[in-house]
């Protein structure tokens, strides 16, 4: 979708209303019981390497706490995970599910208010760090995440 130049808000609802449910109700609570999560895959230390050393989610996090301070609207809530733990490596891909989220939910409110100096200073970069942390996201699974899940259970 993102490849195709889909509109931002038909990808969000895509990611946010079916694909990441499923991981997060699906195939998370069942791998986060496998003993062999925890021995990784290809370039998951790569990965957690880059996220340890640059926390590359920190100008996120940066954007949207400005954009809640200007906006005056609360980061939404986030669900609890009985099967989740910061030593985890689900950790990883459910902390980019988290501010994704918070993204979507920003960019929803936006596109409501196109007329509006918040949309002018917010939209086109919240746009273009959900699109760019859905691309990492992917790679990330496909590279690591689902790698690793087929070996081990097929």
């Amino acid at each position: 979708m993102l490849d195709k130049g889909e509109d931002i808000l038909k990808v969000i609802d895509f990611v946010e209303t079916i694909h990441h449910p499923k991981e997060e109700q699906l195939l998370f609570p069942v791998i986060a019981k496998q003993v062999w999560l925890s021995q990784g895959g290809p370039l998951c230390t790569y990965y957690r390497g880059l996220q340890l050393e640059f926390d590359p989610l920190a100008p996120v996090r940066r954007y949207l706490r400005l954009f809640y301070e200007q906006s005056g609207i609360s980061a939404p809530s986030i669900g609890e995970y009985s099967w989740l733990s910061e030593q985890s490596p689900l950790s990883i891909p459910m902390e980019e599910h988290f501010i994704g989220h918070e993204l979507s939910v920003a960019l929803r409110f936006l596109s409501n208010k196109k007329n509006s100096a918040l949309y002018a200073e917010f939209f086109e970069i919240f746009r273009k760090l959900y699109s760019d942390l859905l691309r990492v996201h992917i790679s990330k699974e496909d590279n690591c995440l689902f790698v690793m899940c087929e070996a081990k259970m097929s």
